[in-house]
């Protein structure tokens, strides 16, 4: 295995596909870590839930786009990479694969 190459995840059951809704956010716990499942047209996607500028839950926030915004300060953040975007987001977000297995949102840890 070379320095970039990665073993694939261990998927872990995160959520209920039927507990959030298009454009919703759910935070839940994954390998010790409070993780914003944020669901878009385009699937679902893992992200941080706590912004670096002040901690505040981004599961609390609002789906602005493709973009989550951070409910304490405005920081906005894309949602399919994590990138900081705005406002005052001073680091990326945390991101982690995502699949569905039937109706069980799976987050690779």
């Amino acid at each position: 295995m070379s320095g970039t190459d990665l073993p694939p995840p261990r998927w872990v059951a995160a959520a209920d596909l039927a507990a959030f809704g298009d454009r919703e956010t759910l935070c839940v716990s994954v390998g010790g870590s409070r993780v914003a499942l944020v669901r878009l047209a385009g699937g679902i996607f893992a992200i941080s839930d706590t912004c670096p500028h002040m901690q505040a839950s981004l599961s609390g926030g609002t789906v602005v786009g493709e973009h989550i915004e951070c409910p304490a300060h405005y920081a906005l953040f894309e949602i399919r990479t994590g990138k900081a975007t705005g406002g005052l987001a001073c680091r990326d977000l945390r991101t982690w694969p995502v699949r569905v297995d039937g109706s069980t949102v799976m987050v690779g840890v």
